[in-house]
């Protein structure tokens, strides 16, 4: 009993950490972040990295690898770094409370930000017009994107702001569920993202005159991602997947489209997951982030180069810097704890149970109730699904677990009983 009652113990020790822990893998992460730009010189590429959960802004210097850190923020995460037209300053995301997204403005080297939005507004991405004027951003509002599902009133749509933090302005009223890669034309009149709404199709909005429509005989293919025009908007980089057909693990490739003849070359051939292509803009080249881990998480990613033809893709070389911290007793419980763990300690603790209900002749009591557990949250889980459509979802994965777990005690208990059985008749 003492020792069905420690592992007892453990097991709701390591429930009750999953529960209330966060979430975010990247929170004792170290690492590169996933997103990077080239500057308007190729001399410089902008960087986050994670330093155990810290994500701050960095640049690099391209042709002897040294590198800088720009921002050093205790609480909060600065990512997705994107140099000003002019490569004077950057422009990036900076995460704070309940993970909400705000775009900041940093103009120069050393200079105080500046909070274009706040917390009330989430930013997905952004870019700046050509003259640094107005920065124009894919949004939601941050009360809709933390209310339940069934419970938001307003989705993703475009905005602008002045780059003084003025001038606020909503573009559109789309409420789209899914709108991502955003650009901006080589003139500034045109802004031009994927509308996930519409088949993944590409879409122009004419600054002016507010006009939206699809993009000019679109050629990009079926389910693209990270969709990256270059400079002079004659090309546009993509990553999709490419064995579809094949089954396993996805694995995503980047590609290069001509937005004028549709001529499509792939460029990688890294066999797992590239993200954040980065155009050169005086040289026939592309910089990206390559996921060797993938889908694994917190994602490792490395800095890789390709030429447009896909024959030379090379690693970035970059003195990326060093972790300042030390030993993380977190991090070593976050590895300890995970479903394999609580598998381990559940058929433990009822496989213990059953050894000593035998003996008081239940053999089969504890897994009867593990049944009843099993039962009783998917009854939960249909239950909470007409409220919230995900907590039936995860509960409904729990009970499966459960019910798989009950399926090993069972057969354990038959084989424990039968054996049992065989052993008193000899």
């Amino acid at each position: 009993m003492v020792l069905i009652g420690a592992v007892a113990v453990l097991f709701a020790a390591s429930v009750a950490y999953s529960m209330l822990s966060d979430n975010d893998p990247t929170r004792h992460h170290t690492g590169l972040g996933e997103a990077i730009d080239v500057s308007p010189d190729d001399e410089q590429l902008a960087f986050s990295y994670f330093d155990q959960g810290r994500e701050s802004l960095h640049v690099g210097n391209l042709e002897d690898g040294s590198t800088t850190q720009l921002t050093s923020p205790e609480a909060e995460k600065h990512s997705h770094p994107t140099f000003t037209p002019d490569g004077e300053g950057l422009f990036y995301i900076a995460i704070v409370e309940d993970r909400i997204q705000t775009l900041r403005y940093l103009p120069e080297r050393g200079a105080d930000p500046v909070e274009l939005t706040d917390s009330d507004m989430h930013v997905f991405e952004a870019v700046m017009s050509p003259d640094g004027e107005t920065f124009y951003y894919i949004g939601m509002p941050a009360e809709d994107l933390l209310a339940r599902e069934g419970e938001k009133e307003n989705f993703r749509d475009l905005y602008r702001v002045g780059a003084d933090g003025t001038k606020h302005e909503q573009l559109t009223d789309k409420d789209a569920l899914d709108m991502n890669s955003l650009n901006i034309s080589e003139d500034g009149s045109t802004l031009h993202f994927i509308d996930g709404m519409r088949g993944a199709a590409l879409r122009t909005y004419d600054i002016e005159t507010g006009e939206e429509k699809p993009f000019e005989g679109d050629p990009l293919p079926g389910e693209v991602f990270n969709v990256k025009l270059s400079p002079d908007g004659n090309l546009a980089a993509y990553t999709t997947m490419v064995n579809e057909e094949e089954g396993g693990t996805y694995i995503y490739e980047l590609f290069l489209m001509d937005m004028g003849s549709g001529d499509t070359q792939q460029v990688t051939d890294y066999g797992a997951s590239v993200t954040s292509p980065a155009f050169f803009h005086d040289e026939d080249r592309i910089a990206f982030l390559a996921q060797p881990n993938w889908p694994g998480a917190p994602a490792s990613y490395e800095l890789m180069t390709a030429d447009h033809d896909g024959e030379e893709m090379v690693p970035l070389a970059m003195d990326l810097p060093e972790s300042e911290g030390g030993f993380q007793p977190g991090a070593v419980v976050d590895r300890m704890v995970n479903t394999a763990t609580l598998t381990i300690l559940y058929l433990l603790m009822f496989g213990l149970a059953t050894l000593y209900m035998h003996a008081e002749g239940r053999t089969y009591l504890p897994s009867i109730v593990s049944a009843a557990l099993a039962a009783f949250t998917l009854i939960g889980s249909i239950i909470a699904s007409f409220n919230n459509a995900w907590m039936g979802i995860g509960l409904m994965m729990i009970a499966i677990w459960l019910l798989g777990c009950t399926v090993v005690l069972l057969a354990f208990a038959f084989i424990h009983k039968r054996v049992s059985s065989i052993n008193q008749t000899m």
